[in-house]
């Protein structure tokens, strides 16, 4: 991720104590974006990355939305980060169409 920028970052609350970090990066010769959600105070260890062309999926939407300041569209990307998390324990993810 060393040719990655940092385009923005959030401390985000969801549910109750649990906060996750969501931070979103570019990488500008291979045009693509990443969202990585790290898990933080009160939710545990875990982490999920994803990478994402432009206009490739709904992840894009929200990260778009993300960037234009939508509390919202964070607190989603937070929220896909933990039924992420929650996938890697075996437990179902859910898919988005």
């Amino acid at each position: 991720m060393s040719d990655e920028q940092l385009i923005a970052e959030q401390v985000v609350a969801v549910e109750t104590q649990r906060v996750v970090r969501v931070r979103i990066s570019q990488h500008l010769v291979e045009d693509f974006w990443r969202v990585d959600v790290a898990g933080g105070d009160g939710c545990g260890s875990g982490r999920v990355s994803a990478t994402v062309s432009s206009g490739d999926s709904f992840l894009m939407n929200l990260i778009e939305g993300a960037m234009s300041g939508e509390s919202v569209a964070w607190r989603h990307l937070a929220e896909w980060g933990l039924h992420s998390f929650s996938g890697m324990s075996g437990m179902p993810v859910p898919r988005f169409a």
